[in-house]
């Protein structure tokens, strides 16, 4: 059945997806939409294969699989993470809800996406809390419209940061951090500049996460050293 619906379900899983900017600015309309179009019926086509063989492993083996190429293309776990949700959602919506074989194979896979040890799944454990303390401090900057979208923007860069950690790549982040902050402006948080919001991030990182902390500060100074 799923197979079946397979390009329905890949299309409405991603079409929330489209509303942010993010993608069309980091890699062009036409190509973003293909490429993301692809991406999400690779996501069911493994899910097919997944529950033909009754086997979570499989959706789980992929997702570790592909969160590697995708982060080395300038994406982060959480972007991921957000269409196997969006799938997840359209499958509820069709019926497959929690308890059922699609809807708990999804879940396997967003779960698969946790770091196993380590910094980084430190990180990924707190960036909730973190990313309210963090909105919590700049809240003179913000309406209160904003404070959330604010919360999700610092979930994201929190889910970068724990990726470059767990590659042992402080250029993923810094490469990162050059590029949004020409971005920033489209987020539309008025006198709030990026190189503010990071440098409260690091604030709150604090002593708890040192090798995140680290590693913020050194993505700070490439991209100043770059700037001047």
């Amino acid at each position: 059945m799923i197979e079946a619906r397979a390009d329905a379900l890949a299309k409405a899983s991603v079409e929330a997806m489209y509303q942010d900017p993010f993608w069309e600015a980091r890699y062009g309309a036409e190509r973003s939409r293909r490429f993301g179009d692809e991406d999400a019926r690779f996501h069911v086509r493994y899910l097919v294969q997944s529950l033909d063989e009754h086997r979570p492993s499989v959706m789980e083996e992929y997702a570790r699989w592909l969160r590697t190429l995708l982060v080395s293309r300038g994406m982060a776990t959480l972007h991921l993470d957000l269409n196997f949700a969006g799938l997840a959602a359209v499958l509820e919506a069709e019926g497959w809800g929690p308890g059922t074989e699609p809807y708990e194979h999804v879940r396997a896979a967003r779960e698969a996406l946790r770091y196993p040890e380590g910094p980084s799944r430190a990180l990924q454990d707190d960036a909730s809390e973190l990313s309210r303390a963090a909105t919590s401090r700049l809240a003179l900057y913000l309406t209160a419209e904003d404070r959330p979208r604010l919360e999700d923007e610092l979930r994201l860069q929190l889910s970068y940061l724990a990726d470059a950690l767990a590659a042992g790549k402080p250029e993923l982040m810094a490469d990162h951090v050059r590029w949004y902050v020409g971005f920033w402006p489209r987020r539309g948080f008025g006198l709030l500049a990026f190189p503010t919001v990071l440098g409260m991030l690091k604030a709150v990182l604090g002593a708890r996460h040192p090798q995140a902390r680290a590693l913020l500060a050194t993505a700070g100074v490439s991209w100043e050293e770059t700037r001047s």
